[in-house]
């Protein structure tokens, strides 16, 4: 897509989370945002942010986290640090670590803190990490290759101790406070998402290790992660619950919203006054309706229908009348490639007309056992097409994003 012919300079349907150099582009969640940011007035703070996937989890983050450091109150790294399947809290201590010493060698306020032998410590300790993940067939913090691999999960060489790695951590955590960030550092953990991610014991596991680490003089947190993380928290992590200071359940930005969200992003990438979205403003209510707000996919989707109707060259605008149908075929062509048997669709079917529906609810509807039901269920998880849910006694099933386009039609 040459987004320079409709005057951007760069693609403003992007995806990606916001970061320090795009801040300019958050929108909405201004309640939130300012309690948030009145906590973080203190210091040794510990906030859960937790939300559906795709709302904006991670950008909320980012924007307490760079607005806090603009005041000179927090130091902290330009990335966030994603917590990969079957980490430990050795492993986490050492993303950590190899972090913060990239970020401090970057930075020019920190020429000086570099030479001292507290950071050349903990950067020959991260070195030495790295090497070692390397030399086991594993990208160090970034994992996915072939050592000690079991069920899908990779699994870490144990180096060095939680303990000393403490130390190191305590040391760098002194030295930004020491060029002025009176509140020391403050972490982002990404991908906290039971389930989809961490099992319920894994994450347990790793959060109970974490804990006394977290209160680290002058280390402060945002735990982010799906519906759910604070409750598990609340529940299985007594010893992090007694001490989180906040916590914010993030739901989807209004429609309302919506106009004011497009509009920075168009002044932001143009590089033309005349440069204007190539898609109706019903387009994006649309897939708003669709993905229930979650924006993540409806930029995501925006995308797919410009690639797909080749938008500058058989058109040079995307109607609604024009979108329906073809994300209906998108999301047809997805779900196809699963090769769904005849009960599994009718059943995803049953799943978009009815969501959050019980294997019993299906079952009577469909004229099957409740049984076989929830064998079909499992089924149709285990091809990412639905998602489940235990509300009490029962279990309750959701459908893929997928599903809900290619056998919904909704009237905007």
């Amino acid at each position: 897509m040459e987004w320079q012919a409709f005057g951007f300079k760069d693609d403003p349907l992007k995806t990606s989370p916001i970061t320090k150099l795009t801040l300019a582009l958050f929108t909405g969640h201004s309640e939130e945002a300012r309690i948030c940011m009145n906590v973080l007035t203190s210091s040794n703070i510990r906030i859960v942010i937790e939300g559906a996937r795709g709302v904006g989890t991670t950008s909320f983050g980012n924007y307490l986290r760079f607005q806090s450091e603009v005041k000179k109150k927090y130091f902290t790294p330009s990335t966030e640090i994603k917590v990969e399947q079957g980490w430990r809290s050795e492993t986490l201590l050492a993303a950590l670590i190899s972090n913060f010493v990239r970020e401090m060698e970057l930075r020019a306020e920190f020429t000086q803190v570099v030479e001292d032998k507290r950071f050349q410590s903990a950067k020959a300790l991260s070195s030495r990490i790295a090497e070692t993940y390397r030399s086991f067939g594993v990208d160090a913090f970034g994992f996915g290759a072939n050592y000690g691999k079991q069920a899908g999960v990779v699994t870490q060489p144990l180096i060095v101790p939680s303990p000393v790695l403490g130390h190191h951590l305590e040391d760098l955590i002194a030295l930004v406070r020491e060029v002025g960030y009176q509140n020391g550092v403050l972490f982002q953990l990404n991908n906290l998402d039971l389930g989809e991610i961490h099992a319920p014991e894994d994450m347990k596991y790793l959060l109970n290790a974490l804990r006394d680490y977290t209160q680290i003089e002058g280390s402060n947190w945002l735990f982010v992660g799906d519906v759910g993380l604070r409750k598990f928290i609340a529940q299985e992590v007594d010893r992090l619950d007694d001490i989180i200071s906040y916590e914010v359940d993030l739901k989807p930005l209004p429609m309302t919203d919506i106009t004011e969200l497009l509009d920075k992003r168009v002044k932001f990438y143009s590089e033309s006054e005349r440069a204007k979205l190539p898609l109706d403003i019903e387009v994006f209510h649309y897939l708003y309706t669709i993905t229930q707000g979650r924006l993540r996919y409806v930029f995501g989707l925006a995308s797919r229908l410009m690639n797909r109707l080749h938008i500058g060259d058989l058109t040079d605008r995307v109607t609604l009348s024009l979108a329906k149908p073809l994300l209906v075929k998108l999301g047809r062509d997805r779900v196809q490639r699963s090769d769904l048997t005849a009960i599994e669709e009718n059943t995803l079917r049953l799943l978009v007309a009815m969501p959050h529906a019980t294997p019993s609810y299906i079952a009577k509807k469909l004229q099957r056992t409740a049984q076989y039901i929830g064998r079909v269920l499992s089924v149709l998880v285990e091809k990412r097409l639905a998602s489940s849910k235990r509300m009490g006694r029962e279990r309750t099933y959701t459908p893929s994003i997928d599903a809900v386009i290619a056998y919904t039609d909704v009237t905007v």
